[in-house]
């Protein structure tokens, strides 16, 4: 949801008596900005999060490509159990 024009939003809110959605609104409107952040792609290396040991990981269009140290011993240890 994008409004681009605050003011015009908020004449017409007062225009027509629904002033009091201004807070659900604007709490709806963080929020939503809060998940196309999450769901950005992005690209995470071992520099910048050593819990990964080495490599990197990568998060676009909801699918997660893991090619780390971490991931490699965790796939080791599931062979390994099962």
């Amino acid at each position: 949801m994008t409004i681009r024009d605050y003011d015009q939003f908020i004449a017409h809110l007062r225009r027509t008596g629904r002033l009091k959605l201004l807070p659900a609104v604007l709490a709806e409107l963080r929020t939503s900005g809060a998940r196309e952040r999450a769901r950005a792609p992005r690209r995470e290396t071992a520099a910048e999060n050593p819990a990964l040991i080495s490599g990197w990981r990568e998060i676009e269009g909801g699918r997660l490509t893991d090619r780390t140290g971490k991931g490699a011993l965790i796939d080791i240890y599931r062979k390994v159990t099962n």
